[in-house]
């Protein structure tokens, strides 16, 4: 175990969103290294403490620790906020002087850090990991970690180097004006202008849902980002190829406030998210007078949250999976209450109006898809 010149270990505390991390087994230089390149996490030394969050081994590789300490700090900061606060894996950056915040949500690996080191020096840096986003009143919670960058020879482990090294803005309190995906151009064969292009909701929740941390943990989280995006005009794509071309665009979207969009959707009630409750009546008596089971009679699973749309598409969040339904599957969510076959189904459809002859087969490959993506299963 590493020790300083006094032969004992070093401790640190780090703040990691609403939480905090301890690591020990640090050396002086490691206490050091870690104290520059979190500085903006409130590194504390601490008393050693009897069980650490991360303890440093004997002869391990710096970065390989180092970069264990970011995957368990965003862990501690993802979990100190799960269920309260809307949390998207992307970069985080203000102006400094209001703390107008715009959230890059991406992927991994399609340039959310190197636009940050790119726009950085020119904003307020509140994270490039995570954007802790508190629903009620839209404040960014700062995680201002260090970046994890590759080396020359870009292979793991990666290198963390603090914001301060790399001359990024003051990291302030900030409140999310305008939330965006990042989509940058690749190998384009001429100049593209960096630019903002607003998002249809379908297509945002498409995009974001899949870059939101624990989104069916936080209540009617689904509903709870639907209203975010409205209230700050809507999700907006930001099309560039090099990074430093989105400074205007981005100084352009945070320089008034965003006009808020009128709502395009409705939430469900929480009978329409619940799974297919016992029937009624039976759908054939048998001797003894007992419901008889059919096998063929379909269930509802239930969801964590929807909407339906202006244009009637069921948009359901179904543990982490965002699942649109549009045709027959609204009309068949909505019906199974309890539990039906496809004639049941069919006979319920045509009580409400004249139905197409192939309707039968329509609602046989409306079954069978919304039973593909986990939504409904059989008795």
């Amino acid at each position: 175990m590493p020790t300083s010149d006094a032969g004992t270990p070093r401790s640190l505390r780090l703040t990691a969103g609403l939480d905090t991390l301890t690591v020990s087994g640090l050396d002086e230089t490691a206490s050091e290294t870690l104290c520059r390149d979190w500085s903006r996490c409130s590194p504390t030394p601490i008393p050693t403490p009897a069980a650490a969050d991360l303890e440093r081994a004997e002869g391990q590789d710096w970065d390989v620790f180092h970069e264990s300490i970011v995957y368990a700090a965003t862990s501690a900061a993802i979990g100190s906020c799960r269920g309260t606060h809307l949390m998207f894996h992307g970069a985080c950056l203000a102006v400094p002087e209001t703390g107008a915040a715009v959230v890059l949500a991406a992927a991994s690996g399609t340039g959310k850090t190197t636009a940050t080191r790119r726009l950085g020096p020119h904003f307020a840096y509140l994270t490039d990991e995570t954007a802790i986003v508190d629903p009620a009143d839209l404040g960014v919670t700062p995680y201002a970690k260090p970046l994890s960058l590759l080396g020359d020879a870009g292979v793991r482990p990666k290198h963390q180097v603090g914001p301060d090294g790399l001359g990024l803005g003051p990291t302030v309190p900030g409140t999310v004006r305008c939330v965006a995906v990042l989509d940058r151009v690749r190998d384009a064969t001429e100049a593209v202008p960096a630019r903002a292009e607003p998002l249809p909701l379908l297509e945002a929740l498409q995009l974001l849902v899949p870059q939101t941390s624990s989104l069916s943990q936080l209540p009617r989280g689904l509903v709870t980002l639907c209203g975010v995006l409205d209230r700050v005009g809507g999700a907006h794509r930001l099309v560039y190829t090099e990074a430093e071309g989105l400074r205007p665009v981005l100084e352009e979207l945070l320089d008034d406030a965003p006009v808020r969009l009128d709502r395009s959707w409705d939430p469900l009630e929480d009978d329409e998210l619940a799974p297919s409750s016992e029937p009624t009546s039976p759908t054939s008596p048998t001797d003894a007078g007992e419901p008889s089971t059919d096998p063929r009679r379909i269930r509802r699973r239930g969801a964590d949250d929807g909407i339906l749309t202006a244009d009637h598409t069921l948009v359901l969040l179904h543990d982490t999976e965002l699942v649109m339904l549009a045709g027959l599957g609204p009309a068949i969510w909505f019906l199974l209450t309890e539990p039906l076959t496809p004639e049941e189904i069919l006979d319920r459809l045509s009580s409400n109006g004249p139905v197409p002859p192939d309707a039968a087969d329509r609602v046989e490959a409306a079954v069978a898809q919304l039973s593909e993506q986990g939504l409904l299963r059989a008795e």
